[in-house]
């Protein structure tokens, strides 16, 4: 195991804990929301993992869905989260979990859907493939996974130290010393097919930032468990 990587793991978490606590996600993305209140019939049960400030989860709880789950590593961002839900008076259930339990020892119930939204890019490919799998543990037949992965026309990619295959330390001032893995889509099909999840579709969402300097680029994809 690469003790950089495994280092710079331990890192990214805390300072991808202060990037969400700073107010830079405030709001639902726009794409999410859309799937979200498509499938609000079928969803009876979410996990958000990787919930943040909770930004989501309020989000799932006025498309009406019943059951909402919320995981972080971060007790900091679980705190706001709390007084989010708090404040809307909405029900559900906020977890942290430092990879010390698994998904199954937390979550009892068999989930419609798991939302992986803005985190794929912060995991080293060995904490996220363990991830998907842990993703499949929770999920009923059928089940679903809505995620998205930075693509490599982003132009966060490429930037700082490369420390393992597509595993950068960034050093743009917005992302300064955080753990970014961006693979290519062969090495993302392969994570859901050890995972045990068949993926049904592959979008995408890019728009500019600094009047076209700045390229933000995502595969969006959603899978089954098989």
């Amino acid at each position: 195991m690469n003790q950089e990587v495994i280092k710079a793991q331990e890192d990214a978490y805390e300072l991808w804990g202060k990037h969400v606590s700073s107010g830079m996600l405030l709001y639902p993305n726009e794409y999410l929301t859309r799937y979200i209140y498509a499938n609000r019939k079928e969803f009876k049960s979410v996990l958000d993992f990787g919930c943040g400030d909770g930004r989501h989860l309020e989000m799932m709880a006025r498309a009406g869905l019943e059951h909402i789950i919320g995981v972080d590593y971060n007790r900091s961002v679980l705190d706001v989260a709390k007084q989010r839900c708090q404040k809307y008076n909405i029900k559900c259930e906020l977890y942290q979990n430092n990879q010390n339990k698994k998904l199954n020892e937390l979550i009892k119930d068999e989930l419609d859907c798991v939302v992986c939204w803005g985190i794929t890019l912060a995991n080293a490919h060995y904490v996220i493939s363990d991830i998907f799998k842990q993703f499949a543990s929770v999920l009923k037949d059928g089940g679903k996974v809505i995620a998205n992965w930075r693509a490599q026309d982003d132009s966060l990619y490429g930037d700082g130290k490369e420390i393992e295959k597509d595993t950068f330390i960034i050093e743009r001032d917005s992302h300064k010393g955080m753990l970014y893995y961006i693979p290519n889509l062969d090495d993302i099909k392969a994570i859901y097919k050890d995972a045990g999840l068949e993926i049904l579709s592959i979008d995408g969402e890019r728009f500019t930032t600094d009047n076209g300097k700045i390229i933000n680029s995502w595969h969006i994809i959603e899978a089954k468990k098989i």
